[in-house]
């Protein structure tokens, strides 16, 4: 599995395209958002802050999204049914890409930050920075296999628009560009079954002194598990044509 992380990254820093989209554009995003709303109130939090943490969400769920949406085009190119040829387990399958997201999630999470703490003038202990980089990453979990469940399901010319479909969703529905308070009562409650919602929900609560919400754990958790074993199971089936 070791060899296949290596590869697979290796294979990513020559796209420096893709590393653009997914490390440099939920930064700037984010500078562009605080500055149309950063007036506005936000709770408990001050409006930069909390769109810094809510591009920081936006940042770790495109990341680890594209990342997996990558293996339509390595299918149609014949690379999965290579990787089918060897002994590698389903499971490791699904750990390699994971891991590959987590990688790809962390230099866009801590340059979302930074651009808070440097260029925005945002201010947290640094325990409240370190529990919010970490909250972040380790959220974006059930994102990276989400991602890797469309690139195994959909076809390759049409897997951009169903990334861009479901990352859209995540994104509007869990209350990353509005405020979830801002939405109807229904919404609300679609809201907390979503990863993307409880992924800044819980570095906001950080971010404040709070601890992590047990509901928001159990959701996150309840996705990464589905949408792995739909992953190991399409992978298999996949194995089984060859």
């Amino acid at each position: 599995m070791g060899a296949l992380i290596v590869t697979e990254l290796k294979l990513l820093s020559r796209s420096m395209e893709f590393l653009a989209i997914a490390v440099l554009f939920p930064a700037v995003f984010f500078l562009i958002m605080s500055e149309v709303f950063g007036g506005l109130d936000a709770g408990r939090l001050d409006m930069v802050t909390y769109m810094m943490i809510s591009m920081v969400a936006f940042g770790a769920i495109s990341g680890a999204i594209s990342v997996g949406q990558r293996v339509a085009p390595e299918r149609q190119a014949g690379w999965n049914r290579q990787l089918r040829l060897t002994p590698l387990p389903g499971w490791s399958y699904v750990a390699s890409k994971v891991v590959v997201s987590l990688v790809v999630v962390l230099p866009a999470v801590v340059l979302i930050l930074a651009a808070g703490f440097l260029v925005k003038g945002v201010r947290l202990t640094i325990a409240q920075w370190v529990l919010v980089l970490v909250a972040a990453w380790l959220g974006s979990l059930p994102f990276g296999v989400l991602g890797l469940l469309i690139g195994l399901a959909v076809k390759s010319d049409a897997v951009g628009a169903v990334y861009v479909a479901a990352f859209l969703m995540l994104a509007l529905f869990g209350g990353l560009w509005v405020p979830v308070e801002a939405l109807p009562d229904f919404m609300v409650a679609f809201a907390h079954a979503l990863p993307s919602f409880w992924l800044a929900e819980q570095a906001r609560n950080l971010a404040v002194g709070g601890v992590p919400d047990l509901l928001g754990v159990l959701v996150s958790a309840a996705w990464f598990l589905v949408a792995g074993a739909l992953v190991v199971m399409l992978y298999k089936r996949d194995t089984a044509r060859v």
